[in-house]
């Protein structure tokens, strides 16, 4: 499953560069009677998989203050323990970027 990620973070362009991060089907089936407990698993994979340690890309690694956009659409910050969900039709472009992003 391939899902995109915006690079706030470390990032002060007028536009948002993105990153897209592939996390193995077999790792995304639904593991858990919950599916908050399922998206947050996939959060975890998109993060892990996002590092350049395990998927060279040359753009900076998921970090702390960059934005997941999930298949369904829901968008969700990378937090420093954790993810913010966030709400319906936010706009990315008012978000925090570089610094100020990443010290959520």
């Amino acid at each position: 499953m391939k899902i995109t990620v915006y690079m706030l973070a470390f990032n002060e362009e007028v536009s948002i560069p993105m990153r897209i991060v592939e996390v193995p089907d077999h790792e995304v089936k639904n593991l858990y009677e919950d599916p908050d407990e399922d998206r947050l698993h996939l959060l975890e994979r998109v993060f892990f998989y996002g590092q350049n340690d395990f998927q060279p890309q040359p753009i900076r690694s998921v970090s702390t203050g960059d934005v997941i956009k999930l298949s369904g659409g829901s968008m969700h910050k990378v937090l420093g323990a954790g993810f913010e969900h966030l709400p319906a039709g936010t706009d990315l472009n008012t978000l925090p970027r570089g610094y100020e992003a990443a010290r959520c």
